[in-house]
């Protein structure tokens, strides 16, 4: 919400001794009866000082179960929203609220059925449930408190180990943190915390955000996640033990760092910003499960304007249409970009422009619904089958229709 102050000029005053709202009164009906009456051009201001906006860009948003998505955005507002199968209407709103802190939301988790997890502030994650599961009664369950050295959660992903469940969470300081809690959801505990800065920047400001982390592989006991940061680091970490299984330059002539990963089996999608002509703004890697190393495949430079002097690809995920695995892409042209990955090869389908000059917060579900979300919600239908069980995470697409795990 933005507060305007009315501050009336001395030279609108008729009678100085009038008041200054009757004095605005006389002006502005002055204005009502003869505007731009002798052809002058009208003022590029107003007698009004601005005192504050708020941003509500979304940060993040997520699928929270297969019909219900979860929208964080900066002014701290955490809003649910039901899919709409309607090509008339767009997404359905089930449930708002703030998270405690206030702050901006730029993580949002699912963690079990009915339940999932939020950034808060520098110091603390939220955890939010629905007992009903229809999320209209979402309530806070518990706060997980951590130091602030670790900064605020910019990332995550979760994966059921055996009797538990097991959160791995990126920081805005270049940390990782694990949690370690049990299948109801409660019985919270952080495991351990894991520094994997880069000592030497990609960016020219020495920022170490852990921008995204994503699941890679796991057994039954243990799990393997990528972390990308703003440092230039594609990181694989494993878990629960924390154990940093390689780590790697994205790209060693990078101006600046990473935006969001995501993983599909050992593919590996990487986004940042692109400076100049020869850069690029989507990667696309492969992970040796053998020795955990990373080696590039592809890479292209998502932009509508081909002059374009920089462009930030805001985020990148993966999803699946008519059957087969595709990817989705926003940057900051306003574009959703859509390609396929053929013989280790990007291919490039093309692009719709959603909104402005504004990247937007992409998710894919299980179901095949597509969500992009920057200050409008937009909703689209990708698949038309079901392409893993319900109860299980609800963004995690089965690599058994598509795409192998080497």
């Amino acid at each position: 919400m933005t507060r305007w102050v009315v501050d009336c000029p001395h030279d609108w005053q008729e009678n100085k001794n009038a008041s200054p709202r009757s004095s605005f009164a006389s002006a502005l009906g002055k204005s009502r009866r003869s505007p731009l009456a002798d052809g002058s051009v009208p003022p590029a201001a107003l007698p009004i000082t601005a005192d504050g906006i708020t941003y509500t860009m979304a940060q993040e948003t997520s699928w929270i179960d297969g019909q219900h998505f979860a929208v964080g955005r900066w002014d701290g507002s955490l809003s649910i929203f039901a899919f709409n199968e309607s090509s008339t209407a767009g997404p359905v709103i089930s449930k708002a609220v703030n998270t405690p802190a206030l702050e901006g939301v730029q993580m949002i988790i699912w963690l079990a059925p009915g339940l999932f997890a939020s950034s808060n502030d520098d110091s603390s994650v939220v955890l939010w449930s629905s007992p009903s599961g229809t999320w209209s009664d979402l309530s806070e369950t518990a706060v997980l408190n951590y130091s602030n050295d670790l900064g605020v959660a910019n990332s995550g992903d979760s994966i059921v180990l055996g009797s538990s469940i097991v959160l791995a969470v990126g920081h805005a300081n270049g940390f990782v943190s694990i949690w370690i809690g049990s299948l109801d959801g409660r019985n919270w505990k952080m495991s351990s915390t894991v520094g994997i800065r880069n000592p030497h920047p990609t960016n020219p400001w020495g920022i170490h955000n852990v921008r995204g982390i994503s699941l890679v592989a796991n057994s039954a006991s243990d799990a393997v996640v990528v972390a990308g940061s703003e440092d230039g680091f594609i990181t694989l970490l494993r878990l629960p033990d924390g154990q940093i299984l390689s780590q790697t330059v994205y790209n060693p002539d990078a101006q600046r760092g990473i935006n969001s990963v995501a993983a599909w089996g050992s593919n590996v999608l990487v986004a940042n910003c692109a400076v100049g002509p020869d850069d690029k703004n989507l990667w696309y890697y492969s992970v040796n499960q053998q020795d955990w190393s990373v080696s590039l495949m592809d890479s292209t430079n998502l932009r509508v304007n081909p002059s374009a002097p920089q462009v930030f690809n805001f985020c990148a995920i993966w999803g699946r249409s008519h059957g087969q695995p595709c990817f989705f892409s926003s940057t900051e042209e306003g574009a959703l970009w859509m390609g396929t990955v053929a013989d280790r090869c990007l291919n490039v389908l093309g692009y719709e422009i959603v909104y402005g000059n504004l990247g937007s917060a992409l998710a894919f579900n299980i179901n095949g619904n597509l969500v992009v979300v920057n200050y409008n919600l937009y909703e689209f239908k990708a698949d038309t089958s079901q392409i893993a069980e319900p109860d299980l995470h609800t963004e995690r697409i089965s690599l058994a229709r598509g795409m192998s795990a080497e």
